[in-house]
């Protein structure tokens, strides 16, 4: 049987911050997760170094490779239960990470990243052939808007 009357305002408007942090956390890690999957990878080194923290952002950089991306997916385990308030950041601090968001390889590409003994052209005009048009720039603007949403 619900709640009627004051009591039954008051409850209400108590859990509302409740539900806007579970949203807005829930939009968080989905998006979070898209970064790191949709990292351009050849050995996955720039997947696997994305690193989460609140408050600073983090200065770390780890030489772990994997395509998978599995210890920059982990790393979203370190959101807070609570969100709402707090500055979060998300840092990779590869020096070449820029050039994957916003382009800048050789143009024209000379040889290649080496992979399995052969190399592979892997950009083109600049910019990666796995995410020609950025990926992080396109995740934040589809969080941005699943936030408005809410």
């Amino acid at each position: 049987m619900p709640l009627i009357g004051l009591k039954g305002v008051t409850l209400a408007i108590d859990e509302l911050p409740n539900g806007a942090n579970d949203d807005i956390r829930g939009v968080y890690l989905a998006g979070l997760k898209n970064i790191v999957q949709e990292t351009p990878a050849d050995t996955g080194r720039a997947r696997n170094n994305w690193f989460l923290s609140v408050g600073a952002p983090s200065n770390k950089t780890t030489t772990s490779e994997s395509v998978g991306g599995g210890a920059s997916l982990s790393q979203t385990s370190k959101l807070p239960k609570n969100v709402l308030g707090k500055k979060i950041y998300f840092t990779n601090n590869l020096p070449y990470i820029g050039v994957l968001e916003y382009g800048g390889f050789p143009k024209p590409v000379k040889k290649g990243s080496r992979i399995n003994g052969r190399y592979q052209k892997l950009s083109r005009n600049g910019f990666s052939l796995q995410a020609p048009k950025g990926w992080v720039r396109i995740n934040l603007k589809r969080m941005q808007s699943k936030i408005k949403k809410l």
